[in-house]
């Protein structure tokens, strides 16, 4: 045996700050009405616009790492379940 073992508590807290990170992403940017004469207002849409898109890939971004933490966890278990099985089996 090398001594390594996962953190699964710890494991399970980033999944859920990633969660909660990923969460907090979702939003969704407007004009607070008139923001000036002329061209301001679709000036300020289209960067709103812009703002927006990068949030939401951004958001994209931090759920796939939420995504891959989850399958790392679902691993240590389903490998620490397997280890526990096989040492409750005794020696071949």
């Amino acid at each position: 045996m090398t001594g390594f073992a996962a953190d699964l508590p710890g494991i399970a807290a980033a999944e859920s700050a990633l969660r909660a990170v990923s969460d907090d992403l979702e939003v969704s940017f407007t004009a607070p009405g008139d923001v000036g004469p002329g061209r301001l207002g679709a000036v300020v849409g289209v960067l709103l616009a812009d703002a927006e898109a990068e949030v939401t890939r951004a958001r994209a971004a931090v759920t796939a790492l939420t995504e891959s933490v989850t399958q790392v966890r679902r691993t240590y278990e389903a490998l620490d379940t397997d280890a526990a099985s096989r040492f409750d089996q005794g020696p071949w």
